[in-house]
């Protein structure tokens, strides 16, 4: 047995509302629900969070691509393997042939300008807040709103802590959905793309 929490199993919550979110979580967002059967043991800080992340993009020019063009990347700077294999559902199409630009060296050349300095962005913040120039805000302030470098800004940092959640309990996907149940930490060369 091991001594890291494990996550909820089906039909082990006992609050509805917690019990609809999993249920969504298996057939939404990532395609795989062991994200959110992990917070589910908390469950007035698990509805919270969800409803944080569905509060991201709701502006008017952020899309929710660009959020998880950052997500790959803060995945990929903490070396977190469920992360950097579960794709959000509803923009996997959309960036798959963008992702080779993340991962890695970031390839200005593969990426918009507002790609770019977001991506880079969610670099900065995983590997090193601090280093965070005056010069990179300038350049992000030629392309989003001081609202939107708030907003990419706080998903950045969310997403930094939440890995680190999934790294610590060693997440692993439910196995129930299209993802390989045998994922290993800390992430490698062996990527998995979807």
């Amino acid at each position: 047995m091991s001594g890291r929490p494990d996550i909820v199993r089906p039909g082990e919550a006992n609050d509805e509302v917690v019990s609809d979110l999993l249920a969504e979580a298996k057939s939404g967002w990532y395609g795989d629900a062991a994200f959110f059967r992990a917070m589910a043991h908390v469950p007035p800080v698990f509805k919270r969070i969800v409803d944080t992340f569905e509060a991201f993009g709701q502006g008017k020019h952020i899309d929710p691509a660009l959020f998880e063009l950052m997500r790959l990347k803060i995945a990929e700077c903490h070396q977190c393997a469920y992360c950097a294999t579960v794709r959000t559902l509803e923009v996997r199409d959309e960036i798959a042939d963008k992702e080779d630009h993340v991962f890695g060296t970031i390839d200005e050349e593969g990426l918009t300008r507002r790609e770019y300095l977001a991506v880079r962005l969610a670099q900065q913040l995983s590997e090193d807040p601090h280093r965070i120039t005056e010069e990179h805000f300038v350049e992000l302030r030629d392309e989003y709103t001081e609202s939107e470098v708030i907003e990419l800004l706080l998903f950045g940092s969310l997403e930094v802590g939440l890995d680190r959640f999934c790294i610590a309990l060693e997440l692993q996907t439910t196995g129930d959905g299209p993802y390989p149940d045998d994922i290993s930490y800390p992430l490698g060369d062996d990527r998995t793309e979807h």
